[in-house]
Order: C-alpha cells, then sequence, then structure tokens
C-alpha cells in the first residue's frame, strides 16, 4: 500500500511524503515506512531534500537507513502537522483493525519537526516576486 501527501510550502517549495505500508505476517500489524521528496518552483521533477551538492550529503550516506531517512525528514521542511495530517489519512486509508508499526522511530524526532519557517524580510522578497 502507497500513500502520497504533498504539501505547498512557504517558500515556494513542494513537499511530498510518501508513505508505503507492508502488512506483516500476523495480519493485523502495518509496517510503514516513509519517504521524503521536494520540489522547488523551478524543478520540473520531485527530487531528494539532500542532493550530491547539499552540506550534509556525506553525513547522509555515513548513516544508517534509518538515521538517513530521519535527515531528509528534518531537512524536507515539513512540519509536525503536516507529517501527522498524511499519517492520519494513511489510517483513514487502510481502514481500522490495524496497528501501525514504523521502521523509524518517527514519533521520537517528530516533537522538534518545526518545518520551512519566514521571517518578515523573506515574506517581502516573496511577494516581491
Amino acid at each position: 500500500m502507497t500513500h502520497e501527501k504533498t504539501f505547498i510550502l512557504a517558500v515556494g517549495r513542494e513537499a511530498k511524503i510518501i508513505l508505503h505500508g507492508k502488512i506483516q505476517r500476523n495480519g493485523k500489524e502495518i509496517e510503514v515506512g516513509f519517504e521524503f521528496l521536494i520540489k522547488d518552483s523551478h524543478d520540473q521533477y520531485f527530487h531528494s531534500p539532500i542532493g550530491i551538492n547539499h552540506p550534509q550529503y556525506w553525513k547522509l550516506k555515513k548513516s544508517t537507513p534509518e538515521k538517513a531517512q530521519l535527515l531528509e525528514m528534518e531537512y524536507s521542511g515539513v512540519s509536525r502537522k503536516q507529517l501527522n495530517e498524511a499519517i492520519r489519512e494513511f489510517r483513514h486509508f487502510i481502514g481500522p483493525g490495524f496497528n501501525l508499526k514504523y521502521n523509524v522511530k518517527i514519533q521520537d524526532r517528530i516533537k522538534t519537526l518545526k518545518g520551512i519557517r519566514l521571517s518578515t524580510g523573506t515574506r517581502r522578497m516573496l511577494a516581491a516576486v
């Protein structure tokens, strides 16, 4: 099962959260994996938030898959509210009676997730464009 949710962020960037669900052997539990993609206004396609030219690229490549996924979540610009909305829609999509098990300890890191914030100066610059 796959569920995609796209959000338009404040700086003209789009963020896509993709949730992949895999039913476990017991039939009552679904293991959920996340994928975070971004698309800036000048881009044609969605891509990973940390590319080869990003300062955190080598940290991403050296870390475990779980830590790499958390790093991509942090740099995608999505907020806690947006991530919770995507998870809520996924729960509605799969229906009642299933327990979600995350392949990454996302609930520990979601508390510090703030998303992209705009200062007054940045808002004025975006309004002028």
